[in-house]
């Protein structure tokens, strides 16, 4: 199967890489990979999530995280099916060349496959999420900085309640981060996505994540 005529340059490498990873599949992961790759399965963690930021931010830094969450989502979509729309790629699971190559198909369904969605919008929350608690937590210590490992801080000037921010900033960080990367690698494992379509939409995702969470920072620093 990796005789066939396959497009030229970047494109044919997406193609090639793509069907050895949609290979390399077995029972279970196929249930792992479907499940990854749904969207009502995690409306619940999302509710979570949010109950955990107002939770440990408050309700003033808590709503205002949710709400930059909120936007980044919303943007992510609009970039994204615009995008979608201009250049038009066929996804795996209808690609004629992909199935005469035996792509392995989980999920089917039309619409674009370039960039993916899934992955646009699974890095742009864990992004603004991570970020947004991130920013908060530090805004509720009364610590205007990133809380990078480089900057010292006072331990003795931290209240019980601004250790345990700390601990669940970071613990949060590591979790979105793997479950967005997660998400992203069902998608092409699913046959919805390219390998390319994932990684741009990650970028996408990332940057509008980015850029929220610290326009957020931003409000925080007005309480």
């Amino acid at each position: 199967m990796y005789i066939l005529d396959f497009a030229p340059g970047l494109e044919g490498l997406d193609q090639r890489v793509s069907l050895w990873m949609n290979s390399n599949y077995c029972s279970f992961g196929d249930v792992f990979w479907t499940f990854m790759s749904g969207v009502k399965v995690w409306f619940a963690m999302y509710a979570l999530i949010a109950a955990l930021i107002l939770w440990r931010l408050g309700w003033k830094r808590g709503l205002v995280a949710i709400a930059c969450i909120a936007l980044a989502f919303f943007l992510d979509e609009r970039v994204n099916n615009l995008i979608k729309h201009l250049v038009e790629r066929v996804r795996p699971c209808n690609n004629p060349l992909m199935i005469e190559a035996g792509v392995h198909i989980l999920e089917t369904g039309g619409g674009w496959s370039f960039p993916s969605g899934h992955a646009c919008n699974s890095f742009g929350f864990a992004l603004s999420s991570a970020l947004c608690l991130k920013f908060g937590a530090a805004s509720v210590a009364g610590v205007d900085g990133l809380w990078r490992s480089s900057v010292k801080l006072d331990e003795s000037s931290l209240n019980r309640r601004d250790k345990v921010n700390g601990l669940i900033v970071n613990v949060y960080g590591v979790f979105i981060i793997t479950w967005a990367f997660l998400v992203g690698v069902s998608r092409v494992m699913v046959a919805r996505h390219f390998l390319g379509d994932v990684i741009v939409g990650a970028v996408i995702g990332s940057l509008m994540g980015v850029l929220w969470a610290f326009i957020a920072r931003f409000v925080y620093r007005k309480f």
